[in-house]
């Protein structure tokens, strides 16, 4: 399996992007977290949407905070990698923090409480700052439901991690490990190359 492209700073990404053809459009698919899956594909808006011919290129953003860090700056890495990609349309995953069996297991429900509080201000926060740079530059974002991004890309609507990285492959002829997604967060490219997608064929009907 090829090495998953992790990006640090903006700048990294930036030397990695090709410049928009003439005519197209760029789309934008982002699973938000601190290891925030990113998926990317130019088209052309006034041909059919081929998936064979679409290079979708995905990878991942590192916006965890280091130690003397402070919180807001992942925010603003955040919204450097959006001024850097600068898409034309976002479709993003509308995560819900969902508490895994194992964080219930033995442990007081201080800890826990203390747990999903945090994942949630951290999720909460990051949507905001994309939806909140989409309306400040004129660019139309739309979330969709887990349960809609796993249904569109599997025909079921409960998926497991899996699957999803498996659908991706096969639709984007991409080479995703679908096995040790846990310690690479193939899962989250996976799930922003299909939000990616399920974006641009929403686009392209609207122009019908």
């Amino acid at each position: 399996m090829p090495k998953v492209d992790k990006y640090r700073e903006p700048e990294e990404l930036s030397e990695k992007l090709s410049g928009l053809k003439k005519g197209h459009v760029r789309a934008l698919g982002v699973d938000l977290g601190n290891n925030c899956g990113v998926a990317y594909c130019d088209f052309d808006p006034n041909k059919p949407i081929d998936w064979d011919k679409i290079q979708m290129v995905g990878g991942q953003l590192d916006l965890k905070v280091a130690p003397y860090e402070t919180g807001p700056l992942r925010h603003i890495r955040l919204k450097h990698f959006l001024y850097v990609l600068s898409p034309s349309i976002i479709g993003f995953e509308d995560v819900k923090n969902t508490p895994s069996e194992a964080m219930y297991g033995g442990k007081k429900l201080g800890i826990i409480v203390a747990r999903i509080a945090n994942a949630a201000e951290l999720l909460g926060g990051l949507k905001i700052t994309l939806t909140t740079w989409a309306e400040e530059n004129g660019v139309p974002a739309s979330s969709w439901a887990i349960s809609e991004i796993k249904k569109w890309a599997t025909g079921k609507g409960n998926a497991g991690k899996p699957a999803m990285i498996k659908a991706a492959n096969k639709k984007f002829r991409v080479e995703l490990d679908p096995e040790n997604f846990q310690t690479t967060g193939t899962d989250n490219i996976a799930d922003a190359m299909h939000a990616c997608a399920m974006t641009v064929e929403t686009y392209a009907k609207g122009l019908k």
